[in-house]
């Protein structure tokens, strides 16, 4: 088992091509239709490469063209994908590690270290879960330690935190504001931001100065937007991993993190079909931390994310 990367052709880069194919007329297509991708391998092992732009990758031949891609790396031995930071690619035929899985589990681990980061005791702070459903919250929970004394939900269905208020306060004796207008001091005043739901609000002015937010849930309108609005979040959506590979340490951004994990654990592989909230998180971080799996970084669309240090 192995993994590969994939990516579109970068800005400036051409298709590789037979010197006499260069000269046929671009009408007839001949790239889409028998040169689509390519196949190199570095350190890092395989990695295909799509032909393409990224702009123009969703036609229909590059469509086929990506799926022959995936076909030839299942050929080649390859079980997971590690998928370009951004754009679309069919997610066809073989698992895609989109970092999501392990950002959800390690997910106020790596919050606490942001605090640190900024200057803050994690003890001392509020951490806000916003929108998503109780099967996201719990997956998010699955990393709490003993530092989260301050704890909010925001939710449009404030019932079904109903059960989770309640485990919160039977095992760890945390009592959890739950509530479901913006407008409520609770959001204003959150030092971190789980954000587990796809909220299409426009929330980026109601953040209080110097918070840390984290995007579980895919919602990168939004994170585009508080990067560019508020300069003073720290925004990301995922995290960079120290990991532990045999005797070699390596740092690696969280989709190659993730496919490193589907590769290492066992556990982890067999879960991969399964939502994070059908699964026993807890085995699942203690396996993957005992493998040497620490968050040690911050990522966004794929590059590093500096945590601000509060003034």
């Amino acid at each position: 088992m192995e993994l590969a990367r994939v990516r579109f052709l970068e800005k400036g880069e051409e298709a590789v091509l037979p010197k006499w194919a260069k000269l046929l007329p671009k009408s007839w297509g001949y790239l889409e239709k028998h040169r689509p991708y390519r196949l190199e391998r570095d350190a890092d092992g395989i990695l295909g490469i799509l032909q393409v732009q990224r702009e123009e990758a969703l036609s229909t031949p590059w469509r086929k063209g990506a799926l022959s891609l995936l076909e030839a790396l299942e050929g080649e031995g390859v079980s997971i994908i590690v998928p370009p930071a951004e754009g679309e690619f069919p997610r066809e035929r073989l698992p895609f590690a989109e970092g999501r899985r392990l950002a959800a589990l390690f997910a106020f681990e790596g919050a606490a270290e942001a605090l640190r980061r900024q200057g803050k005791n994690p003890e001392e702070c509020t951490y806000l879960l916003a929108g998503g459903d109780q099967g996201m919250w719990q997956a998010a929970l699955s990393s709490m330690g003993n530092e989260v004394n301050h704890l909010a939900i925001f939710t449009q269905e404030p019932d079904g935190a109903e059960e989770i208020v309640g485990e919160l306060y039977m095992g760890r004796g945390l009592v959890t504001e739950v509530f479901s207008s913006p407008k409520n001091p609770a959001f204003a005043e959150a030092d971190v931001i789980l954000s587990c739901g796809m909220e299409q609000r426009a929330l980026e002015h109601i953040l209080k100065k110097g918070a840390f937010w984290l995007d579980l849930a895919g919602n990168r309108p939004m994170l585009r937007r508080l990067m560019q609005l508020r300069p003073d979040v720290s925004a990301a959506e995922g995290f960079f991993f120290h990991v532990s590979l045999g005797n070699e340490e390596k740092q690696m951004e969280g989709r190659m993190a993730e496919a490193e994990a589907f590769l290492q654990c066992s556990n982890f592989r067999q879960s991969w079909g399964f939502p994070l909230e059908e699964l026993e998180r807890d085995v699942l971080l203690f396996e993957l931390r005992e493998r040497g799996f620490a968050v040690s970084g911050f990522s966004a669309f794929g590059k590093r994310v500096k945590i601000r240090r509060n003034p």
